[in-house]
């Protein structure tokens, strides 16, 4: 039985030779969940008679290993990768990726209720954060975090690490040094849960 929905949105924008990106985080009360990522729609162009191209897919999550012990597991950037089945789950990131196109895609996650529950339960509130990934003074990315707003992982050091990690696959995926990669907040505000 589905607990509750998490759901968040994702676009992007690339024109010219340079892909755009923009990442999603949903945390999670600890839990089994499914996580799955699908375009809502997306239109591509045209560059050098070669057409654009647009991926959205689960980039890491973070999940409880039967110790205890939290571990966050780095996917493949592959558009196959659109759904996952992720036992003792805290967290989900995805990613959308466009080149020569427009594109808005959703992320989403199905708690399963804890077997002997009669489900239902109400979602928690999230702190919603959204930041700016410029590559090169360029802006290339964002990140949309949906924290848990009370018992978040995400706070102080999660979220700063979580971010750190987005950054430097930015910087792979670009071929330029860490350094040249700078994420900035761009606005924040909260929210209750998301139930569709």
């Amino acid at each position: 039985m589905i607990d509750w929905i998490g759901s968040g949105s994702m676009s992007g924008e690339a024109t010219g030779p340079d892909p755009a990106f923009s990442d999603l985080t949903i945390e999670v009360p600890t839990g089994d969940v499914v996580a799955a990522a699908a375009f809502s729609g997306f239109s591509m162009g045209v560059l050098e008679h070669q057409p654009g191209e647009a991926g959205v897919f689960v980039r890491e999550y973070g999940q409880f290993d039967p110790s205890g012990r939290p571990n966050v597991v780095d996917v493949p950037s592959f558009p196959a990768n659109g759904v996952f089945a992720i036992p003792r789950c805290f967290f989900v990131r995805f990613r959308m990726m466009v080149l020569q196109g427009n594109a808005y895609a959703r992320g989403l996650v199905f708690r399963l209720a804890p077997e002997g529950s009669s489900g239902g339960s109400k979602p928690p509130a999230w702190s919603v954060r959204d930041y700016r990934i410029q590559v090169g003074g360029k802006g290339d990315g964002t990140h949309r975090v949906m924290a848990l707003a009370r018992g978040s992982r995400l706070a102080g050091r999660g979220l700063d690490a979580l971010l750190a990690r987005s950054g430097a696959e930015a910087a792979r995926f670009f071929g330029v040094r860490r350094s040249k990669v700078e994420v900035s907040r761009a606005r924040r505000r909260s929210s209750g849960p998301r139930l569709v």
